[in-house]
């Protein structure tokens, strides 16, 4: 019997796509309802890697998919056939452009609160495994840094033992230390205390300064060199820093999920180069095509000053000038990968981008303005050279 002959000619196309439409939300219903089997990494010793239209068996939960480190693990993952769960907050428009990174279906976008652990559960609920790139530079009247870093990362891995997930990978800071002087690395040392001693086969990379296009290191200097007086030295500029492009860290990550035997190891991610901040930014400000550098060394208690005025004055601020009180107390101090440590040669990233040279030169072009080769200086210049 069809009740759709029983209509008017004009409304039958209308009641068919209406039946076509409910049929389909009972199979949603059905197949949400459906217990999800958490086998694909007891069944074997490795993910299998294949192209972008292929299935590893792996599915992906990434919160802090659009951040900056985010979408280069997405691309990751989705080029070698994962299925990856983006959660978001708000309308989810910043995460759009990830789900070109997959092939049709295999990037999957989910609402979430990271203060309503029902909603954490069901974003990682049909996943294997999980990544935590959660984090803010700066506290805000929403989030403190505890509430972001510690908060969090209890409330995700509660989640994954629910859920049976298989795999943490957790992104945190090279100088994380409960007994420094910065909240920010404190909140990233108590996570990390947090992540191994409730989740022990969970996977940490700790990470120098990341630098790509876009970034919130290079980026803040060339911001400084524009638009404000003086670029800020603090400590003279003397501390080293190792800073590591932002796709090698997003191949590190998905090396160390792939690999089996990084199961409750620790790396330290930095780059190729260890260089002095002094001279780092000579380079920068001659890559910028400036007559006269602009940095100044600026005593630390001074920089936390400024730092404390630019952190309340963010909104008036463009975003990359913000410089905080805590971020003064982490640049005092050298940035570099440890000694006797795992680092990205471990996980088979054998030739790391440096960020001196052509690197550099691509990501300032854009901040240059219209200045020119004919306004660089004749050599180059170190800090030295330039203070004179």
């Amino acid at each position: 019997f069809n009740r759709s002959k029983m209509l008017p000619a004009r409304l039958r196309p209308s009641c068919a796509r209406l039946t076509n439409v409910v049929a389909a939300t009972q199979r949603m219903q059905v197949h949400s309802s459906t217990p999800v089997q958490q086998s694909a990494l007891e069944s074997v010793p490795e993910f299998k890697v294949g192209g972008r239209s292929s299935f590893s068996g792996m599915t992906a939960t990434i919160f802090g998919c659009s951040g900056f480190l985010g979408p280069h693990i997405v691309n990751n993952l989705g080029k070698i056939g994962s299925r990856v769960v983006t959660p978001f907050r708000g309308d989810g428009m910043n995460i759009r452009p990830l789900k070109m990174m997959g092939d049709l279906g295999q990037i999957v976008a989910v609402p979430y609160d990271i203060r309503d652990p029902a909603s954490v559960e069901a974003a990682v609920s049909k996943s294997n495994v999980v990544i935590n790139c959660i984090g803010n530079e700066y506290a805000t009247r929403n989030f403190s840094y505890r509430q972001t870093y510690v908060d969090s990362t209890k409330t995700i891995v509660e989640a994954c033992k629910k859920a049976g997930v298989s795999r943490i990978v957790n992104i945190s800071a090279v100088n994380a230390s409960v007994e420094s002087e910065s909240p920010w690395l404190q909140a990233n040392a108590e996570a990390d205390e947090l992540l191994h001693s409730e989740f022990p086969d969970a996977t940490t990379l700790k990470v120098t300064r990341m630098f790509g296009h876009q970034d919130k290191f290079i980026t803040k200097y060339c911001s400084f060199a524009n638009q404000a007086p003086f670029t800020p030295l603090i400590n003279h500029g003397d501390q080293l820093v190792q800073p590591v492009y932002v796709v090698d860290v997003a191949d590190a990550v998905a090396n160390a999920i792939v690999k089996s035997d990084t199961k409750g190891k620790t790396y330290y991610i930095g780059g190729p180069e260890v260089l002095q901040m002094k001279n780092l930014i000579a380079e920068l400000h001659e890559q910028l095509y400036l007559r006269i550098s602009n940095a100044a060394p600026v005593p630390t208690k001074a920089a936390r000053m400024m730092g404390y005025a630019l952190e309340n004055l963010r909104m008036f601020l463009p975003q990359a000038a913000i410089m905080t009180e805590d971020q003064v107390l982490q640049d005092q101090y050298d940035n570099v990968v440890p000694p006797m440590v795992l680092t990205l040669e471990d996980l088979d990233v054998k030739k790391p981008t440096a960020l001196s040279g052509n690197m550099m030169d691509t990501i300032v072009d854009i901040h240059r303005g219209e200045r020119g080769p004919e306004t660089k200086p004749k050599g180059r210049r170190t800090w030295d050279e330039v203070a004179l």
